[in-house]
């Protein structure tokens, strides 16, 4: 299998916990490669992880490659592969701000902010289930297939992209949003991008590809 693939996955670990978005233990994140998918263990701290740590299972959950047992959360980047096909990588982390929204059940609207919007687009919540199971897995691949991050009630934040970089950004983009909003709630409240200056927002995010 490909070595390169388990390195950039390590390294996300790295940077994610480097960067506060996610703590040592939590989160879990995957790579699509033709029909297998490379995936973190359960068990290591993320900002340890070592090439050889990352597993290749199939879509049937089989481990194709390596000693330590999967992520037990396998289920729902199973299923976001199978209904997202422009989708090649996946990152669950626990950043504190994001997952306080998480636990709020709180939504991120698309137009309170230019950058999140073309970045993000609108981020719901998805309700709780407990972690792993097929509820989850579900209540994630039919929400996934309209957006590209996701807040976990009570539990975390889910973003995909074409790529593990694209991924990376739209997390750092879900904590940052979150951090803004808290500090607009101190000063009163978001206050929104009026209707006819966000749909001319909207048409150059088309126009761009976003």
């Amino acid at each position: 299998m490909k070595r390169q693939i388990k390195e950039d996955i390590a390294l996300i670990g790295k940077r994610l916990y480097e960067h506060e978005l996610n703590g040592s233990y939590g989160g879990n994140f995957s790579v699509r490669d033709g029909d297998y998918i490379y995936i973190t263990p359960t068990g290591i701290p993320k900002d340890l992880l070592e090439y050889s740590d990352i597993l290749v299972i199939n879509f049937s959950g089989e481990i194709i490659e390596g000693e330590l047992k999967p992520t037990s959360e396998m289920l729902f980047h199973i299923k976001i592969y199978k209904v997202r096909e422009d989708v090649n990588a996946i990152i669950h982390a626990h950043p504190p701000f994001a997952t306080g929204f998480a636990i709020a059940h709180h939504p991120i609207p698309i137009n309170i902010h230019e950058e999140s919007c073309l970045i993000l687009g609108d981020v719901p919540v998805v309700p709780y289930e407990l972690t792993a199971s097929i509820d989850l897995a579900e209540n994630i691949g039919r929400l996934i297939k309209d957006h590209n991050a996701l807040l976990l009630a009570n539990h975390g934040a889910l973003t995909v992209g074409e790529d593990l970089e694209r991924a990376f950004r739209r997390m750092e983009e879900l904590e940052n949003i979150c951090k803004m909003l808290t500090v607009a709630q101190l000063l009163g409240g978001p206050k929104y991008i009026p209707d006819d200056k966000f749909t001319q927002l909207m048409e150059l995010k088309k126009k761009r590809g976003l």
